[in-house]
């Protein structure tokens, strides 16, 4: 999916309604057989119709960490101090493998990653992708990765030490949702 500024918003809302359409399974009185299903049993509805609400649920919020953090540097143009030449983002929603994030322009190029994670893995998770990164076979000027800010206790440490080779982003997905919602619904 490609997003500019023109079409970010639209495809936030498109993504954010077709949330509201999942079915939620029914809680069961077999805690056990309950817990099954939130882990095993496909949803059928939402944007992973076919995956448990257990798996969809880690997609859909690193779904909403890539959009949201497009959204901030389509707005913003910069990462801190690190000031952005892309005005257009590829992007990849819940696939494994590849990068999840692309832009280029007058030849230069930026790969990225998302993610959302508990604070817990956040340093294992920070790792691998950095290593992703840096091992990736695609030439890059600018390096991103985009994570759920309430992994670690100072975010903005990670907007300091930002560098065009390797930006952080971190992203507030409640905040940026009620900024978004703005006028529409009570956050």
């Amino acid at each position: 999916m490609r997003l500019d500024s023109k079409n970010i918003d639209r495809e936030i809302r498109q993504y954010l309604e077709e949330l509201n359409r999942i079915e939620l399974p029914t809680p069961q009185e077999d805690i056990l057989v309950f817990i099954d299903s939130l882990k095993r049993k496909p949803l059928g509805s939402g944007p992973y119709p076919k995956v448990s609400l257990f798996e969809a649920s880690n997609r859909i919020m690193s779904d909403l960490i890539v959009l949201f953090g497009v959204r901030q540097l389509l707005t913003q143009g910069a990462v801190g101090h690190n000031r952005l030449p892309f005005r257009e983002y590829v992007v990849h929603l819940g696939v494994e493998g590849g990068s999840d994030l692309e832009a280029a322009v007058e030849g230069q190029r930026l790969i990225g990653e998302a993610f959302n994670v508990a604070p817990s893995f956040f340093q294992k998770k920070k790792g691998d992708m950095k290593k992703k990164l840096l091992q990736s076979v695609n030439r890059a000027d600018y390096r991103l990765i985009i994570f759920n800010a309430d992994a670690v206790r100072n975010s903005d440490h990670y907007i300091e030490k930002s560098e065009k080779d390797m930006l952080y982003l971190p992203v507030d997905v409640w905040v940026e949702r009620c900024n978004f919602m703005e006028g529409q619904h009570k956050c």
